[in-house]
This record gives structure tokens, C-alpha cells and sequence, in this order.
């Protein structure tokens, strides 16, 4: 069983996002900024997920930090803002997720760490005629199965 640590200061999101990877079929362990680091030595997960702004820490210095104890962790950065990946490269950021996030778009991400087609399905691709293809809305969740120039769910613009 795959094993994914959650670090967030909100105990509130971290069970629900528990529950969903629970659900995924994941070993999931709850932790905070104080103790992440030792959990990653200790607990030794295959994903950690970090939110992003935290009292003392920001969540992608934790993933740098996790990486130079396991180089092979996938590391996600969780926020409730939009946030592009490119910004938080430099700290070896795996993937982006909006919270709050569906099942669905979630094990669609995590599953595509794993799959030999790991463009990172997450990220929008351009066309030529000028849309952004999604596998999913990046603002409500909702699964997408074709190209839109808004959001069929939520009317959001893409």
C-alpha cells in the first residue's frame, strides 16, 4: 500500500483529505510543519502533500527539505489560490492541487505519477486553435472530456 503524508495546520482539511485518499486506497498520516521532516524519515511516504501557507513554514520549502531526505517523494503543494507550477519549481514541487478538490481530479493526479505517461495531466496544454485543454476545471474540479473555452459546471472562464 502506497503511503501519502499530509501536512497542513488545518486539522479540518487534513481529515478530509484524508478520508478521500483513505477511500483511494492510500496509507494516509496526518502531520504539521514542526514534525514534518521527521515523519518523512520515519513514516518514509511515497507522496507528501503540504499545503502551502503555514504559520512558521511554507509548504514548498518542506518539499525541498523532503527531497533532500528522499529524492524519489512526490511532492504536492495544496492552496486554495490559483498557483502555478513554474513558480515553485526551484523547490521541486511535483504538482499543484486547488483545495477544495474532488476525488476524482486527486487519484487522476496521483495516478499519473505512476503511469508511464506522466506529463503531468494536471498541466494545461495549448492548441492551436486556441483553447486550453483540461482534464479537469482547474477552479471547481469537475472531470472536463472536451475542450472549453468556459467551465460547463461552473461557468468559470478557462
Amino acid at each position: 500500500m502506497k503511503k501519502v503524508l499530509l501536512v497542513n495546520d488545518c486539522k479540518f482539511e487534513s481529515i478530509i483529505m484524508k478520508d478521500i485518499l483513505k477511500d483511494m486506497g492510500y496509507e494516509v498520516k496526518i502531520s504539521n510543519e514542526y514534525a514534518a521532516l521527521e515523519d518523512v524519515k520515519s513514516y518514509n511516504p511515497e507522496i507528501i502533500i503540504c499545503n502551502l501557507i503555514m504559520k512558521h513554514i511554507t509548504g514548498d520549502h518542506i518539499i525541498s527539505e523532503s527531497k533532500k531526505i528522499n529524492f524519489n517523494i512526490k511532492g504536492i503543494l495544496s492552496s486554495s489560490n490559483d498557483l502555478e507550477l513554474e513558480d515553485y519549481k526551484e523547490n521541486k514541487v511535483d504538482a499543484i492541487i486547488k483545495t477544495p478538490i474532488s476525488k476524482i481530479v486527486l487519484e487522476d493526479l496521483i495516478n499519473s505519477f505512476y503511469s508511464d505517461n506522466s506529463a503531468n495531466m494536471v498541466k494545461e496544454k495549448k492548441e492551436n486553435t486556441g483553447f486550453r485543454k483540461f482534464m479537469f476545471c482547474p477552479y471547481c474540479g469537475e472531470k472536463l472530456n472536451e475542450k472549453f473555452k468556459f467551465c460547463p459546471q461552473c461557468g468559470q472562464k478557462i
